[in-house]
């Protein structure tokens, strides 16, 4: 199982930080560095929604001896030259960087699509920058074309012929997850992909849930969406799983 860390610099999804370890305080926020270090991980895989985290990230890792395998989580749709198809047609994927030459790829990618598309991508634009040698397509469990067409009734087309993208499957204790993994392994089949067994990660401990919780209402509180933890209305929030100690008992 591959575990999927995001950290702070997705604001409002996480509540895990890059800061170097020594920087860390008892009762304070946990880092990312530190969950690697104390469990002797030689590699992390950290997914974010945004490129602005990434040279912290890439110098706390040169620091502690860990190698770095990054992934844009970004907005895609049919055509993002349409704001109608953007509305009708957004779905999440993730652009994982291989190599030095991936990570400007990736900076092209979120930088064209933030520049000319809000933040939107298509599959015609990716075509265009794409390289297999140095760049990877994966479809998250949640919130992916899959999840949106199935779930949510959007009208999702992704054409993905330029690659061949890798399945992540999730199991975080949701009532549908049973449900996404069925149509998951379905298109994979149907198309020949791979599929990875994975863990999405935004806390450490199970008891973190509480204040991970409270986080995202207070960050989506400031963007104008009126919510508290009595009705918090927050997508996949109704599990404790997305934590290390989670992730930890399942490798058990």
């Amino acid at each position: 199982m591959i575990p999927l860390f995001k950290s702070t610099y997705s604001i409002g999804k996480s509540i895990l930080t890059l800061a170097e370890p020594s920087k860390t305080k008892d009762g304070g926020p946990d880092s990312i560095i530190s969950i690697a270090i104390e469990n002797k991980l030689e590699k992390i895989f950290l997914i974010e929604d945004s490129m602005i985290g990434f040279i912290d990230a890439h110098k706390r890792c040169q620091e502690n001896g860990i190698q770095l395998i990054f992934g844009l989580r970004i907005n895609c749709c049919n055509d993002r030259t349409n704001e109608e198809s953007r509305k009708e047609s957004g779905h999440k994927i993730v652009v994982m960087a291989k190599n030095d030459e991936g990570v400007s790829k990736l900076t092209r990618i979120y930088s064209l699509a933030n520049q000319e598309s809000g933040g939107y991508c298509d599959c015609e634009m990716l075509k265009n920058l794409w390289d297999d040698n140095c760049i990877k397509l994966c479809i998250p469990f949640y919130d992916s074309f899959i999840y949106m067409n199935n779930f949510i009734g959007s009208k999702c087309v992704p054409d993905f012929k330029f690659t061949k993208p890798t399945m992540f499957v999730e199991d975080n204790d949701l009532p549908f997850d049973e449900l996404i993994t069925e149509k998951i392994v379905k298109y994979a089949q149907q198309n020949s992909l791979k599929m990875e067994q994975a863990k999405s990660i935004y806390y450490k401990k199970r008891s973190d849930f509480e204040a991970w919780q409270t986080y995202k209402c207070l960050c989506n509180r400031s963007f104008g969406k009126q919510q508290s933890l009595s009705n918090p209305n927050l997508s996949h929030c109704g599990s404790d799983s997305f934590s290390w100690e989670a992730f930890e008992e399942y490798e058990r």
